[in-house]
């Protein structure tokens, strides 16, 4: 009898153990419902990102120290309360999480509107797709994301296929046919009412010299000097002659192959954009640009001192000339769309969030933001 109860203790305990462990094998899901799965390390992947941001942020304060990476002589940066740039305070470790939840969901929305809105994904441009992330996977994040239990197909679901998903997604609801479709009328009317169309050259007026090293650090450094008083005028005199041709409506292209022979310059120096400018930007030229009237040119120079200045040719072409390309689904329509549309977009996918009421599963509760610091110290 005695022996059989030995025997049956053992038969449990091994029981016991196998259960253990077939719990610990079997895979996990952040999210698991009507035909969506989220693998948990998705979840993980996005706290880690969560992570990274709320140690930048930290590193912001006074207490940080750069060389041991400990706040207040010893504190963990998740410890202490970080402002993101929402202007939310709370405690680092708790934002993490509640940053990895917020995205995790909004991954599983966006895959729900996805299939609603009927989406698919090409599997050629799939694969190609998975070939690139593999090779970017095995060269630079196997190691690190693998011991925090990161599989790669949940690394090329974060970083590819939701994205992917993403943009078919918002395509579907705002273009041709769908939902909230906008309008050529529209699109033209944005483009025209937000956009800047705009070219400028610019040249230093100051030379920069390399200087030797002195210190037997092996790192030079380098002296700029401002340029004579009578050439720094011939930029201004040329280039002001340059804004005048372009104001009274000369070419763009003439002005700057009269420059280029001038100046012996071989290299095209133009740089163009058609953009949206920030109200709030602090670049001067794009300040001066956001100002200007289409059709209008203006010299300004760049600099505080002498042996740093610049100065620029500024051309603000007419906006009129960019629509037709900007309304062209083959040029670059979709870039006009997603800047007016993605705010949109973005509030119908947090708006789903709460319709659906999204709930990660409870193996999410098992991670925790100290994971990262444990892995490096090990």
């Amino acid at each position: 009898m005695k022996n059989y109860m030995k025997i049956l203790c053992v038969v449990l305990a091994l029981v016991v153990a196998l259960s253990a462990a077939s719990c610990s094998l079997t895979k996990q899901y952040a999210y698991q419902q009507d035909d969506i799965e989220v693998p948990i390390g998705v979840y993980i992947f996005n706290m880690y990102a969560a992570y990274t941001e709320a140690q930048n942020l930290a590193q912001k304060s006074e207490s940080y120290d750069s060389e041991t990476g400990k706040y207040d002589g010893s504190k963990s940066f998740l410890k202490i309360e970080i402002t993101d740039e929402d202007g939310n305070t709370a405690v680092a470790e708790d934002w993490i999480k509640d940053k990895a939840a917020e995205k995790t969901k909004e991954d599983i929305a966006i895959n729900y509107k996805f299939n609603e809105l009927g989406c698919t994904l090409d599997e050629a441009v799939n694969e190609q797709a998975k070939t690139y992330y593999q090779s970017y996977w095995d060269q630079q994040y196997a190691e690190t994301f693998e011991s925090y239990g990161v599989s790669f197909d949940s690394f090329f679901w974060a970083e590819y296929l939701v994205n992917a998903m993403k943009s078919e997604a918002f395509n579907a609801e705002y273009g041709t046919g769908g939902p909230s479709e906008v309008s050529d009328e529209e699109l033209t009317k944005y483009f025209k009412d937000n956009f800047t169309s705009y070219k400028y050259i610019s040249a230093n007026l100051y030379t920069s010299e390399a200087t030797d090293d002195e210190t037997g650090t092996g790192e030079s450094s380098t002296v700029n000097t401002a340029l004579p008083e009578d050439k720094v005028k011939e930029y201004q005199e040329d280039f002001d002659s340059y804004a005048s041709t372009l104001s009274d409506g000369g070419s763009f292209d003439d002005v700057v192959t009269k420059y280029m022979e001038k100046y012996g310059i071989e290299e095209d120096p133009r740089v163009e954009s058609v953009e949206v400018i920030d109200a709030d930007t602090t670049d001067e030229t794009l300040k001066t640009i956001k100002e200007m009237k289409d059709g209008e040119s203006k010299v300004v120079e760049v600099g505080e001192e002498d042996n740093n200045k610049q100065i620029y040719l500024l051309y603000r072409e007419p906006i009129e000339d960019e629509v037709a390309a900007y309304t062209d689904p083959e040029q670059h329509k979709d870039d006009v769309l997603s800047k007016m549309k993605e705010s949109d977009f973005d509030e119908l996918i947090d708006g789903l969030v709460e319709e659906l009421g999204i709930t990660l599963t409870s193996a999410c509760n098992s991670y925790n933001p100290s994971m990262f610091e444990e892995t490096k110290k090990s």
